[in-house]
């Protein structure tokens, strides 16, 4: 009687969310006989059931067992027990970078810096940077990463600084990631003021807002401009002047790479943080990149603002830049999301790999294998990334009422699973990922970008680059 109970009640509210009879308010996706992990707050366990998506790209449904027979859907898949995780969150990567996998291989940091920006790029153009841009957003997309933060290259001078910005930009919508789009906001000074750079800003949010006025909301993949914090770079108390009254003004959240490279760390933290204090740009709209060097103090005074931080182990690894006690700082409260960073330093767009690269190294770190689960890191590249990104309410987890991001994975190259999350952590690579999903449309197929010829945006980009010549 229970059973039966239960079963009547399940059928009322999916009749509610779908529309009597399923048929007037037909979805768009049913994917049927799925093991689905779907990373929402007490719900650890996996299970095999559905997921309905409506037309409009967001979650109907996500339930255990077989759909009932009035659910109606434009496409039906059998997933045949393939494991289905929500889409990959990159808290903190640079598309354009995807041109210049490799580069400065033997530099830590501040090497590969000038390797990269003071010379590679250099030579660039706008168009360049849109074709660099579209490869990483489809690239990030064929491994299973479904948002991003892109931080964008500021171009050349002042003068070529819209140009760039609004290439990549149409790069990003064009790759079909869901994307936060990071604006360079300049370089302060006397001939750069507040008012010019609010300016520019706006001219570009408006600009923005014209590029996707008119996509409809299942197609959206803007989800939000937030400024490329600059002031660790610059080296100015000017600049956090200049960064904290343009998130004021308009209400926008901020990026800064900060305590990265070990050279000048003690000059960092003790010139530079009381700078972001002072100036109010140690908000709950603060995200630090790499953020590795830090104190307790320091940690302290980020959990009390609500600012965040994200971790980015391939990157950090690969220019030595040293690992981020990521246990203290969510033991302080500090909120921290993953990030696979860009691909002239991480070289692979990869959350599989990101996930083991930092799990090995906080387990070396404090010579535990108890310290951080499977399960805990594969949260922070989903649930903890869109967190700090501010898009929780959207992605992340597979909810009702969340956008229907998704990745499929092949398990039979598991075996035996003895915990399904170490299997997924430990095992999975890049050949397992089966499908992607962004708002319920197919987006990679077996390995192939379905929206665009990526071999053909690979020779493109491959030919910009040789022609630059940079080698």
């Amino acid at each position: 009687m229970v059973t039966f109970l239960r079963s009547r009640l399940l059928l009322v509210v999916v009749l509610c969310l779908i529309g009597v009879g399923g048929v007037a308010r037909g979805q768009a996706l049913l994917v049927r006989n799925a093991t689905l992990f779907t990373m929402a707050s007490g719900q650890r366990e996996p299970f095999l059931g559905y997921v309905v998506v409506e037309r409009g790209g967001r979650i109907a449904a996500v339930e255990k067992g077989d759909p009932p027979a009035v659910v109606r859907a434009d496409v039906v898949w059998d997933a045949g027990g393939a494991w289905v995780i929500p889409g990959f969150i990159s808290a903190h990567s640079h598309l354009w970078q995807s041109a210049y996998r490799g580069l400065a291989a033997d530099k830590t940091l501040l090497g590969w810096i000038d390797a990269l920006y003071g010379k590679a790029v250099t030579k660039a153009t706008p168009e360049d940077l849109y074709w660099f841009t579209l490869e990483g957003g489809l690239d990030h997309l064929r491994h299973g990463i479904t948002s991003t933060y892109s931080f964008n290259y500021g171009g050349h001078t002042p003068l070529d600084r819209e140009s760039f910005s609004e290439a990549e930009f149409r790069g990003e919508m064009d790759s079909g990631v869901r994307f936060v789009h990071g604006w360079e906001p300049g370089k302060a000074g006397p001939a750069y003021t507040e008012a010019i750079a609010g300016e520019r800003l706006k001219a570009f949010l408006d600009y923005a807002a014209a590029q996707t006025k008119d996509v409809p909301v299942g197609g959206q993949r803007l989800l939000s401009v937030m400024i490329n914090g600059g002031t660790a770079f610059d080296g100015t108390e000017q600049q956090a002047v200049l960064e904290a009254a343009l998130m004021k003004r308009f209400n926008l959240g901020n990026q800064s790479h900060y305590l990265e490279q070990p050279e000048t760390q003690v000059a960092d933290r003790d010139v530079m943080w009381p700078w972001f204090m002072k100036h109010g740009l140690v908000t709950n709209r603060m995200i630090f990149g790499h953020f590795i060097h830090t104190t307790p103090e320091i940690l302290k005074e980020t959990a009390e603002a609500g600012a965040a931080m994200s971790w980015n182990p391939l990157s950090n690894g690969r220019l030595a830049s040293g690992t981020a006690d990521i246990p203290a700082y969510l033991k302080a409260g500090v909120r921290v999301g993953m990030g696979v960073d860009g691909e002239a330093s991480a070289d692979l767009a990869d959350p599989f790999e990101n996930m083991r690269t930092g799990l090995y190294a906080i387990r070396d770190k404090y010579e535990s294998a108890a310290v951080m689960s499977p399960y805990d890191v594969l949260r922070l590249h989903t649930m903890g990334s869109a967190d700090v990104l501010g898009v929780a309410d959207r992605v992340g987890s597979l909810e009702r009422g969340k956008m229907g991001d998704f990745v499929v994975l092949d398990p039979k190259a598991y075996g035996v699973v003895f915990d399904p999350y170490a299997s997924l952590v430990f095992v999975t690579s890049e050949a397992q990922v089966e499908r992607v999903y962004v708002g319920g449309e197919l987006m990679v197929d077996q390995g192939k970008v379905l929206k665009e010829d990526f071999g053909r945006v690979e020779g493109e980009v491959d030919r910009r680059v040789g022609e630059r010549g940079v080698r």
